[in-house]
């Protein structure tokens, strides 16, 4: 091979590689850019995540608000229920009492009268609450 022949081969592989290099450069650049947005579409999801979250628990604390306001419970009992529980001293809850009387008067079974048939004869039962 020539002298000539060489400095071309060279300057082919010289442009090759300045090819290649900036191939990279431009590959490395678009990795970065990919990279930002998926980081940035992670972020995106992560704030809509805890936009439902804080809705979820909002919405749970208000079901737990109703649900004690039907039981008959103040809203702030369960938060003194569980500072009594950490050991803080609270008011205790007031008990409601309710008066139940019950009375039982005798009863007599029920006879069977030939034909198989049962009759309730004086057979009285007497119910108060």
């Amino acid at each position: 091979m020539a002298l000539s022949e060489l400095q071309i081969k060279r300057r082919e592989l010289e442009n090759e590689l300045a090819s290649l290099s900036q191939k990279e450069k431009t590959l490395e650049t678009d990795l970065r850019t990919l990279e930002e947005k998926i980081i940035d579409q992670l972020k995106e999801e992560i704030k809509a995540k805890r936009s439902a979250l804080s809705s979820l628990e909002s919405r749970k604390n208000d079901l737990e608000k109703k649900l004690s306001e039907l039981q008959g419970k103040p809203a702030g009992s369960q938060k003194a229920e569980e500072q009594t529980a950490k050991g803080e001293t609270a008011e205790p809850p007031q008990q409601k009492e309710i008066d139940t009387e019950l009375t039982v008067v005798g009863y007599q079974p029920e006879q069977i009268q030939e034909t198989g048939q049962s009759t309730k004869k004086d057979d009285k039962r007497n119910w108060v609450f």
